[in-house]
Parts: structure tokens; C-alpha cells; sequence
């Protein structure tokens, strides 16, 4: 029971994390921005969602670089945890750039 199941599986699949967590909370600020409540003329409020995006960008990149990093140094003894890790990384970056680019595209709360 020492094969570290659960610290694997969030080594692969971290990145995706990342991505699914930008995703809930952009919807979710720009949605509480433009509730009949919190309206304002400057809703939504860009800069908070380029801040959300772009922390979660750097989290991406950062798994990204460990990934190459160790594909890198493997030589020929690359696991499929190596490749799935690095292959979330990139998926998730650009589903977190997917996601941001409509974002920024309002012009405002009707």
C-alpha cells in the first residue's frame, strides 16, 4: 500500500484541477458582477478576471516546466504518469486561454 496512489493521481491530473477551478470562479465573478445587486457601469470588472487568469496561468506553466523537466532527464525510461502530467499541463493551458478569451470580449453587464 506504498505506491503513493493518491499523490500520482493528483500529479497528473492537477493541472486539469487548476483549469476546472479558473473556469468556476471567472463564471462565478462575472455572474455575482452582474447580479441586479452588484451592477455597476464598470461591471464586469476586467482586471479581476486577467489577475484569476493569469494565476492560473503561472500555476500551468509552472506544472508545465516540471513536466518538461523531467521528460527531459527521463532518457528512455518515461512513464505514462510523465506524459500524462505533462499532457494535462498542456491541455489545461490552453482550456484556461479557451476560457478567458470570451471572457474579456464583454462590454458590459445587460
Amino acid at each position: 500500500m506504498r505506491d503513493h496512489f493518491w499523490s500520482r493521481l493528483l500529479r497528473g491530473t492537477l493541472p486539469l484541477i487548476v483549469w476546472a477551478a479558473h473556469w468556476f470562479a471567472a463564471y462565478a465573478l462575472v455572474a455575482a458582477q452582474c447580479s441586479p445587486a452588484a451592477i455597476s457601469p464598470e461591471s464586469p470588472r476586467r482586471w479581476m478576471l486577467w489577475v484569476l487568469s493569469a494565476l492560473a496561468l503561472g500555476a500551468c506553466a509552472l506544472m508545465l516546466w516540471r513536466a518538461r523537466k523531467t521528460l527531459a532527464h527521463a532518457g528512455g525510461d518515461i512513464s505514462l504518469l510523465d506524459w500524462a502530467a505533462a499532457g494535462s499541463a498542456v491541455l489545461a493551458t490552453m482550456g484556461i486561454v479557451w476560457t478567458t478569451l470570451p471572457m474579456l470580449m464583454i462590454d458590459g453587464c445587460r
